[in-house]
């Protein structure tokens, strides 16, 4: 196929123009492009250039659109090629044809097939709250409405299960000048929690994260205490700087949306920009770079050195909007996204360092599902023991 017929055929689809005949033959040339690769670095669509990062977000966001129609998804293995595939399909391997092609594909949307009885279900809005005088509450548990007044300050969980600060009363927030309350938010693995913060902040943590932070925002900084993985969108406020201190970094910003990763069962901090600026240092290193949106740091715990390069954002924030997206990443890394989400304990048997995927996984299928849909590679085979998954080559 030529590039501008397959750039006709692209534009077709995504302004919902293609026939059935042209969406299958887009789909039938994936096949072509596994043998002969993607020759070009960018394609004219349009008036503008195109990288294939970009077309790539174009066709993710048009998949999107379509998951909320009534026929959904289920799954696509890279071979599966016929004439009479539905348009989601058509998507899914337009999609899947702008990755790399050195690595095996998945897609698994909204899978139609029966939960697993001996499958492990998965996470799901738990938290447990520490106030600032040490006593606790269990989220998941406790009602709606409520929860505790501190100094000024009302904490709720709202009908829909987030956790609301709410200043009542700006004049005796603080027990005494200087000496801000503290109140600690940690999510197990297998969980996921939303605070909205007194000052308008709304933070998402993923499995496996605590956040530490005030009642309310005395002096001239805002400051949080970060652990593990959260998406900050920080409401703007020019004369109080937000400052997110997590393992080995300080980010700070004045209003923007940002998504840092720090587990320390990783390698490194990586603080990905959506929208804003803000600036990252390496407390160890003291050494700092201004980030634009498109960009992640990089701050490695071994030596603490900082790099910065552009990255797909929707692949970092995917976990905040319900799914996994995966663009050529390696069985370990995936699997250690899966045991925080499911909480399972993951055991391999044989060499699989080089086995890498790329696709996209619904986080409210059950693990046996999840782990079916890597199967269907060929690559790897799975099994479920009590919560434990033992992956082998």
């Amino acid at each position: 196929m030529e590039k501008e017929t397959l750039i006709t055929l692209i534009n077709k689809y995504l302004s919902n123009e293609a026939t059935p005949e042209e969406e299958a033959r887009l789909l039938s040339y994936y096949d072509t492009l596994q043998k002969n690769k993607l020759q070009w670095d960018e394609l004219e669509m349009g008036n503008e250039n195109v990288t294939k990062s970009e077309l790539y977000s174009k066709i993710l966001s048009e998949i999107k659109k379509r998951e909320s129609a009534p026929k959904k998804m289920i799954f696509l293995r890279r071979w599966f090629v016929a004439a009479s595939i539905t348009t989601l399909l058509i998507a899914s391997a337009s999609l899947v044809f702008y990755m790399k092609y050195n690595s095996s594909y998945f897609i698994v949307k909204n899978s139609t097939h029966p939960v697993n009885k001996h499958s492990i279900a998965p996470g799901g809005n738990k938290a447990l709250l520490t106030l600032a005088d040490g006593s606790k509450i269990t989220l998941d548990d406790a009602a709606s409405g409520e929860l505790a007044k501190q100094s000024g300050t009302k904490v709720s969980k709202a009908a829909n299960g987030q956790l609301v600060y709410t200043v009542e009363n700006s004049a005796s927030h603080a027990t005494a000048p200087g000496l801000p309350e503290y109140n600690v938010i940690e999510i197990p693995k297998g969980g996921q929690y939303q605070v909205n913060l007194a000052d308008g902040t709304k933070v998402w943590l993923n499995a496996g994260s605590s956040l530490k932070y005030p009642t309310n925002f005395d002096g001239a900084v805002r400051k949080v205490e970060l652990a593990g993985e959260a998406y900050f969108e920080v409401a703007k406020n020019a004369h109080k700087p937000f400052k997110v201190i997590s393992n080995h970094q300080m980010v700070e910003v004045l209003g923007t949306h940002f998504n840092i990763s720090s587990y320390t069962d990783e390698t490194s901090v990586k603080t990905t920009l959506l929208e804003g600026s803000v600036k990252v240092s390496a407390i160890k290193a003291n050494q700092s770079r201004l980030l634009k949106p498109g960009q992640q740091s990089d701050i490695n715990y071994a030596n603490n050195s900082i790099s910065v390069q552009p990255v797909n954002t929707d692949e970092v924030v995917a976990w905040k909007n319900g799914y996994f997206l995966f663009t050529d990443e390696d069985l370990k890394s995936i699997m250690s996204k899966f045991a925080r989400w499911y909480n399972v304990e993951v055991e391999y048997q044989g060499n699989v360092d080089n086995l890498r995927f790329g696709g996209m996984v619904s986080r409210s299928k059950d693990l046996a599902q999840a782990l079916k849909i890597i199967e269907q590679t060929g690559n790897v085979k799975t099994r479920i023991e009590g919560r434990r998954v033992i992956i082998m080559p």
